[in-house]
């Protein structure tokens, strides 16, 4: 009752809508528990109740829209809708998705229909699944914090300014920081994730081959995972000492004039008023950054690296069965940015800063 009558305004066009959704959702097929099952008495008062709920909202928009009489009907009619909607959509949706699940864990082939082969091979794949699951949480949570240590340092590289104390020399090496700093961020930035680790996991593959070492050597010191660790956290380290800069050109400039005026050197007013005051405003960005990495770290598979991308590949090797497996890894990274969107909401929650949303890095 009070959700339609919340929504006073929207009421007819979601009741139709739940009614039409209801009486589809009838005409499924009842699993073998099901407590509806197809009983004269249950359809009868399905279609009553969402035909009625039509015909309400008919006469309503040709005669009485904006009777107050004719809403408080509707909305008491439209809570029975609702009801009978969640009634069906548990019999006919979660009954028969359960049903579905212990016959294809249950099957020795794989089954013909869609979702009961995406159950199978979810199910007889799970080991590999789960293995990617794991490297792509463990690359994309360690190396975006490797990337912020990393962005620490460039931001500081970035803001460099030579003031009017400062030698010759030391104008001329904060002018090579700050070109270092950029020229780095503009080419990693400018260029593709899944190009730098192919660039990176080869030159250092030619890199120890030079040296003497045997392939199994290589492959047991520079292993495919370490070469997508890498890649993801210089990557982030452009992209998260951009989001620094911005979070201290945010800071008011005064805090910096007033700890230089207590007798604090640059370097001291940087790290003890401005770059905590910059982290604090960036923790949402940090966060986004994180779970960007947890996606985008689906370009790894090029080079070998077991995540979950390289796991779905492989399943889709063994059962030849490309759509159902893909689903089921969009499934996956669907859940997993679900999840870490709702961890990152509440540390920013906790910290009193707003989590906002920003576009992929790629």
């Amino acid at each position: 009752m009070r959700l339609f009558q919340n929504f006073k305004r929207y009421i007819y066009p979601i009741g139709v809508l739940l009614a039409a959704c209801t009486l589809l959702l009838w005409r499924a097929a009842p699993a073998e528990n099901s407590f509806l099952g197809s009983s004269s008495v249950a359809q009868i008062t399905v279609y009553a109740l969402c035909a009625g709920f039509i015909l309400l909202a008919l006469y309503a928009a040709i005669f009485g829209r904006k009777k107050s009489g004719l809403k408080s009907g509707a909305a008491a009619l439209g809570s029975l809708v609702l009801l009978a909607f969640l009634a069906v959509a548990a019999d006919r949706l979660v009954l028969n998705l359960i049903q579905t699940a212990r016959v294809s864990t249950a099957a020795e082939t794989n089954p013909q229909d869609f979702l009961g082969s995406m159950i199978y091979m979810m199910w007889n794949g799970r080991t590999m699944f789960l293995t990617g699951i794991w490297t792509t949480v463990r690359i994309a949570l360690v190396g975006t914090a490797i990337a912020f240590v990393l962005a620490l340092l460039m931001v500081l590289l970035r803001i460099q300014k030579g003031a009017r104390q400062d030698s010759d020399t030391e104008r001329f090496m904060k002018g090579v920081g700050r070109f270092f700093a950029k020229i780095y961020i503009t080419v990693i930035r400018g260029t593709p994730m899944m190009v730098q680790s192919l660039i990176i996991y080869y030159a250092g593959f030619g890199i120890l081959k030079n040296t003497g070492m045997s392939v199994t050597e290589i492959n047991g010191v520079w292993s495919c995972f370490i070469s997508g660790l890498i890649t993801v956290s210089l990557n982030s380290t452009a992209y998260l000492a951009e989001v620094l800069r911005g979070g201290i050109d945010a800071i008011d400039a005064g805090q910096n004039e007033a700890a230089r005026s207590l007798g604090m050197t640059n370097w001291q007013a940087m790290i003890k008023v401005v770059f905590p005051q910059a982290v604090k405003n960036s923790i949402p960005a940090i966060g986004n950054e994180f779970i960007i990495n947890i996606k985008d770290s689906s370009v790894l598979s090029v080079i070998g690296c077991y995540d979950l991308m390289f796991a779905t590949t492989s399943v889709v090797g063994i059962y030849y069965k490309a759509l159902p497996v893909y689903c089921i890894a969009a499934l996956v990274y669907l859940i997993l940015t679900c999840l870490s969107s709702l961890i990152m909401r509440a540390i920013a929650k906790k910290l009193d800063t707003a989590a906002v949303s920003l576009p992929s890095s790629n």
